[in-house]
């Protein structure tokens, strides 16, 4: 049973009820029932259909600036909680009508000071309003001036050439603090992880734009459902970056090379519910 715009609070219910089909009723996951669940089940484009992502994509196929897409995606990627029929009609309305496919020229030409001009009470997504919408914006676009290079040419991967992903998270949250996404080295961070798996991840439906990046280097996308359903391969019960770790550095004894497919998997089998 596929299960289309459903939110992440039931996405993990899916994963805990295939656990205990496939586990003898034991709330685990292990490697096995990942591999398995990967290789029998996860379809690319049934994935980029429903989740997020798949706006990415569809904004790869009106610009080919690499900056409209990592900049397109880091928007999107701040708007990811909740309902995914709700996180993609949003998404939509913020890279086709406010952004027009161009997210680089809507933050460099300053055109947010004029968006969302017709959203009800100066909302933008949920608890994003247009205020803090644009003071994310002008983080950004502070970013890039400052890195006192063409514009034209700049890219975010750019600016993060040379720099460990911790870092890299630590400096993007900066730039979203505003919208409050976590602080780095505390909290999880997840939705900037989940961003960073799409910029530098080379498998789909990850797109992998950063090639100077090592994509072992990744960290899970951890949050309170992925911790109760990990929870008996971790330490702690705290959603948190020193669980965060611990997750990583199991997935990454799983898979040296690509961790995070494991993300995937828990994903794939909460969609499809089993």
């Amino acid at each position: 049973m596929q299960q289309l715009g459903i939110s992440y609070r039931e996405r993990w219910t899916y994963i805990d009820y295939l656990c205990k089909r496939y586990m003898n009723n034991e709330r685990k996951i292990t490697k096995e029932l990942l591999d398995r669940v990967l290789l029998e089940h996860f379809d690319k484009e049934k994935f980029l259909d429903v989740d997020p992502c798949g706006l990415v994509y569809e904004l790869a196929r009106h610009t080919e600036r690499q900056l409209d897409i990592e900049l397109g995606a880091l928007f999107v990627a701040m708007i990811t909680w909740g309902n995914r029929k709700a996180i993609r009609q949003a998404a939509r309305k913020m890279l086709e009508q406010e952004m027009k496919w161009h997210p680089a020229e809507f933050v460099m030409q300053q055109k947010y000071l004029g968006s969302y001009l017709d959203a009800k009470n100066g909302c933008v997504y949920r608890t994003l309003n247009r205020d803090t919408f644009i003071l994310v914006c002008h983080n950004i676009r502070e970013a890039l001036l400052a890195d006192n290079k063409d514009t034209e040419e700049l890219t975010l991967e750019d600016i993060f050439i040379g720099r460990d992903i911790p870092e890299v998270i630590s400096v993007i949250s900066g730039w979203l603090s505003p919208a409050r996404l976590g602080k780095p080295g505390k909290s999880a961070c997840k939705r900037i992880c989940m961003y960073l798996r799409w910029m530098v991840r080379r498998e789909a439906p990850d797109l992998g734009l950063w090639k100077k990046m090592n994509q072992a280097n990744l960290y899970a996308i951890m949050d309170t459902h992925v911790c109760q359903l990990a929870a008996p391969l971790l330490s702690r019960r705290q959603a948190d970056w020193k669980t965060c770790t611990e997750l990583t550095n199991i997935f990454r004894s799983w898979s040296a090379e690509d961790p995070l497919k494991y993300d995937l998997a828990l994903m794939t089998a909460a969609d499809h519910g089993f």
